[in-house]
């Protein structure tokens, strides 16, 4: 049997032959990757797999070493062959397989794959800090400062806050309002506002608005990362935000004042791609999928 992670900003899941369990145990930037995914194995019952498929965010598009995360599932589950990869490359194979284009993976943050003739090139993926411009935590956060800027009579979006009551509520309960909890209910706050777009509220559908301009441009250059020709992309947008069929149309309509494309319901998920993905590659794809072997 096999095991396959797919680790996020705002929580993991992970399947072993055909179950999946999901986790209320996201990456942050309190601790390491290493250290999430062992916080994880502990809540795993102990059992002899042979094979391990690792989609994790937080890598920024270089897995770097692999001996940790080899080591690890070594430690746990005495698993002798560990692919690690960066969940794009996971979200991109799940989603076009073999097709050249670009996947957008739009969860509490963002990254950017794109594949053209056998070559990879992601955009963003920099984090909440430096970039992951238009993701889950930036949509919220933004919403989010609106809504207590108007409470603090700094600003005059009422329906803001009436939008995020849930969230102003828990905002207000914190204890520290820069801790991993913030920035979890950021992420959270994110998907009211994709719902308060979707029901015609203005203000939260201009943040979208904003979002989706800056996820264009994150699209546009992945593409034109690998693009040598006239290739005509397929683009596919993943994630929790890809529900939000308001966003996706947002980014669609600013991609095409950038780049011709050709759009595509994703075939699979990051638990489908991150197999199909260690399949596909059995040596490395440096700097994105990265084998460790004992």
């Amino acid at each position: 049997m096999n095991l396959v992670v797919d680790l996020g900003q705002s929580g993991a899941r992970v399947k072993i032959n055909e179950e999946v369990t999901s986790f209320e145990i996201a990456k942050n930037s309190a601790e390491s990757v290493v250290d999430t995914l062992e916080r994880i194995f502990q809540k795993v019952p102990k059992q002899e797999l042979d094979n391990a498929y690792l989609s994790l965010t937080g890598l920024q598009g270089d897995v770097r070493d692999p001996n940790p995360y080899g080591e690890l599932c070594k430690k746990y589950f005495n698993i002798k062959n560990v692919c690690v990869m960066d969940d794009g490359i996971a979200s991109y194979v799940g989603a076009l397989g073999d097709r050249d284009g670009i996947v957008l993976t739009l969860g509490g943050g963002v990254v950017a794959i794109s594949s053209c003739k056998g070559r990879f090139g992601h955009a963003d993926g920099k984090g909440r800090v430096f970039g992951d411009f238009g993701g889950g935590f930036w949509v919220g956060q933004t919403a989010m400062c609106v809504a207590i800027a108007t409470l603090d009579k700094r600003d005059s979006a009422d329906e803001m806050v009436t939008l995020l009551k849930e969230e102003i509520n828990e905002y207000r309960a914190l204890v520290n309002t820069t801790g991993v909890e913030a920035s979890q209910l950021c992420i959270k706050a994110a998907r009211t506002v994709a719902r308060g777009a979707e029901s015609g509220i203005s203000g939260a559908r201009e943040i979208l608005e904003e979002g989706a301009a800056y996820l264009a441009t994150t699209i546009f250059a992945a593409w034109n990362k690998v693009n040598t020709d006239t290739t005509v992309p397929f683009l596919s947008i993943q994630g929790g935000l890809s529900k939000s069929n308001v966003y996706v149309e947002l980014i669609q309509k600013h991609v095409k004042e950038l780049m011709t494309f050709q759009y595509f319901v994703g075939e699979g998920d990051h638990l489908d791609g991150a197999p199909r993905a260690a399949e596909k590659y059995p040596n490395d794809v440096n700097p994105l999928l990265k084998w460790w072997r004992a």
